[in-house]
């Protein structure tokens, strides 16, 4: 493990049993000592670059109260206009930050987002009594207090300013050691095998000038541990910060609130006079992966759907959703770039980002001319290829992101004859030549093609509903938001559907590793 990933570790574990002292104290004692502990450990890891961040905070706190109307879209300017200037620091001679100060930034700039967009949608019946509500436009102390919560510091999870705000009032969720220990109880073993295929195939032999001369399923197979220890990284620090908000309590609402990941609730209910020990207390608000079903969902779109979930929930509400509609590949690689931008401007970053909508557009072709024509039991046998081939596209892709630097990507992925290139331009042929199976232009499908279906949003099921009819934005609840019913079933997902909820759709997003702060 690197220093970095050393610490890391270190204050997620700290966060853990801190999260048991305040679950119990008193609302101020938890806005302003949980805004305590997490400007400590800023100042401990960041130093003076967490000037940076209080620069940014007041920045947006100033538009919140300047331009209530108008809030959401200027302090996206103002925020990622910010990580420009941050990332650009040595063009104004200005010192490096460390890799804190960017999962610190990172961070801020998701919550910023929120709050103001939250605040731009406030309505005269907001009620303060409803868990989830903003309850008006927040006051300075509340924003920093939020913003600096040591919950989600560094390593995330994302949540709304009324998910904080449900945690400070309470009552809060008091969940027992056990099940705090449950949920982490598997990252001993995922940070042993993680850290022993990163020993075994270092990343460095990669830019190896002797690499390109290994046989070519050498250099074909090395991909698979290179991301393999990617995800096992990833998967240990997302339990434990997930652990560290169920100690707390932060984010456990009542089932009957449908909590979903960093939407927070999403259909009103008041709120608990008491928390009862005994009520089945759901955290899905701070739920971050599902391990199990990124490693084993049939489709490229459908891991993507548990990887990172609260931040794939930002990127649908604030970016995909106010993309170009049309055509649903521009919307996909909108919000790809997007993506890619809020990560860093490594450019390794962008050419692994803008081949997704590829892959995505692929998938939903070959489905559409396979589906019909290979009945239900060729589809059933097909899930297995048909994992693999995602599996594969997963490594290949990953590569850019831990090679970061154009020169070395395209270096191996030459290597490989760009071959997890040539496969999707492949499929996009081989499907536009057969043509949609039997029912593919079906009125169903017509409709998935004039809208959203599957234009890489991976919050679709994993037979490819349409989504379901939506509140209309004349008088909802805009915690009502993406509010789809999931149900985990072995390695795909059945998903049941309300009338009342709104259509949903979240697309990729990559995380926080932990030796580089929230970079994919």
């Amino acid at each position: 493990m690197t220093p970095e990933e050393v610490t890391y570790l270190a204050v997620l574990l700290f966060s853990i049993p801190v999260g048991f002292v305040f679950k119990d104290r008193s609302p101020q004692a938890r806005r302003w000592g949980g805004a305590a502990v997490g400007g400590a450990l800023t100042l401990l890891t960041c130093g003076p670059h967490v000037l940076h961040a209080l620069v940014t905070t007041l920045g947006a706190w100033g538009l919140l109260r300047l331009l209530p109307r108008h809030c959401g879209g200027a302090t996206l300017a103002w925020t990622f206009g910010y990580l420009l200037f941050f990332r650009t620091l040595w063009v104004w001679g200005l010192p490096e930050p460390p890799p804190y100060a960017n999962a610190l930034q990172l961070l801020l700039t998701l919550k910023l987002v929120s709050l103001a967009m939250d605040v731009q949608e406030l309505q005269g019946d907001n009620d303060p009594t409803v868990l989830g509500s903003l309850g008006g436009p927040p006051g300075l102390g509340e924003t920093l207090s939020y913003s600096f919560c040591y919950l989600g510091l560094l390593t995330g999870p994302f949540y709304r300013a009324g998910t904080h705000r449900d945690w400070v009032l309470g009552p809060v969720a008091a969940p027992r050691w056990r099940r705090v220990l449950g949920h982490v109880r598997w990252t001993p073993l995922l940070g042993a095998l993680g850290e022993a295929a990163s020993r075994l195939f270092p990343l460095e032999a990669v830019r190896d000038p002797g690499f390109a001369l290994r046989p070519f399923a050498f250099r074909l197979f090395y991909m698979v541990p290179v991301f393999f220890a990617f995800r096992m990284r990833f998967y240990v620090g997302w339990l434990c910060a997930e652990a560290a908000c169920i100690a707390a309590g932060l984010g456990g609402y009542p089932p009957a609130a449908h909590p979903k990941p960093g939407a927070g609730p999403t259909r009103p209910c008041p709120r608990p006079t008491r928390a009862e020990a005994s009520e089945p207390w759901d955290f899905s608000a701070v739920r971050t992966i599902d391990a199990w079903g990124t490693e084993w969902c049939r489709q490229f779109r459908g891991g993507m759907r548990h990887w990172n979930m609260s931040v794939q929930w930002w990127l649908a509400q604030y970016v995909h959703r106010r993309a170009p509609r049309r055509p649903p590949a521009l919307r996909s690689a909108w919000t790809m770039l997007a993506s890619a931008y809020w990560h860093g401007l490594h450019p390794g970053f962008y050419l692994s980002f803008l081949s997704v909508p590829l892959w995505l557009a692929a998938e939903r072709e070959a489905e559409r001319a396979l589906r019909g024509r290979l009945g239900p039991r060729g589809w059933a046998l097909a899930a297995g290829p048909h994992w693999f081939l995602k599996m594969r596209a997963y490594d290949y892709l990953c590569m850019g992101f831990v090679l970061r630097d154009a020169a070395s990507t395209l270096r191996y992925w030459a290597s490989v004859y760009f071959c997890l290139h040539l496969v999707p331009l492949a499929g996009l042929l081989l499907a536009a030549l057969a043509g949609p199976g039997p029912g593919g232009d079906s009125p169903q499908r017509k409709g998935e093609r004039r809208g959203d279906p599957d234009d890489g949003d991976p919050h679709r099921g994993e037979k490819g509903e349409p989504p379901a009819p939506g509140i209309q934005e004349g008088g909802r609840d805009p915690r009502a938001r993406d509010s789809e019913i999931q149900e985990e079933e072995g390695g795909g997902l059945r998903k049941r559907r309300d009338p009342q909820i709104q259509e949903g759709g979240t697309l990729p997003s990559t995380g926080i590793p932990l030796s580089q702060g929230p970079q994919h």
